[in-house]
């Protein structure tokens, strides 16, 4: 049975995914001084917030439970890296402006710092890998913080969610060194 539906599946997914990347892009996009680092920041994370909460069925489909015995393939790993390439791309523009300065490695982990070289060297030549590494936990952070808001884990505790979620984001552009 899961064959049968595995195509449909896999094509909601990628849709999904660019759909998701798409509003985190227009998000980055709203912000015209370019030079606005964490105002990039802060509207695409409120992006994929306002995308998610209008599309909580498909946000579940790409961050909620696995669909049982479904392995997506390949061909999402595309799509899927379109809204954390937006923020690390914000990342990218401010190194090479001169406004964001490498933070050195700090209490990164060896095998870590590895990884992280890796994907940059691939995907994100000249970031500082240390860099990196805080532009995924505020990726991380993010989406996160997306899924407990829609998944009901707020419920009862936060009602000024908008507000929650910025203070939050806010937090990780200071995390990250966002000026």
């Amino acid at each position: 049975m899961l064959a049968a539906v595995r195509p449909t599946i896999t094509a909601l997914i990628v849709d999904g995914y660019h759909a998701l990347g798409d509003a985190a892009r227009a998000g980055d996009a709203e912000v015209t001084d370019r030079a606005d680092l964490r105002g990039r920041w802060l509207a695409v994370c409120h992006a994929v917030r306002r995308w998610a909460l209008s599309r909580p069925a498909e946000y579940a489909l790409l961050f909620g439970s696995p669909v049982p015995g479904y392995a997506a393939p390949p061909e999402t790993i595309t799509a899927a890296a379109r809204t954390p390439a937006t923020l690390i791309t914000i990342l990218v523009d401010g190194h090479t402006a001169g406004s964001l300065t490498d933070p050195g490695p700090g209490e990164l982990p060896g095998a870590v710092h590895a990884d992280l070289t890796a994907v940059r060297d691939t995907l994100f030549p000249g970031l500082p890998a240390a860099l990196l590494a805080r532009g995924t936990v505020g990726w991380i952070h993010c989406f996160g913080a997306v899924s407990f808001e829609l998944f009901g884990q707020l419920d009862g505790l936060i009602e000024a969610r908008e507000e929650y979620f910025d203070q939050q984001m806010r937090r990780m552009c200071d995390l990250i060194g966002l000026p």
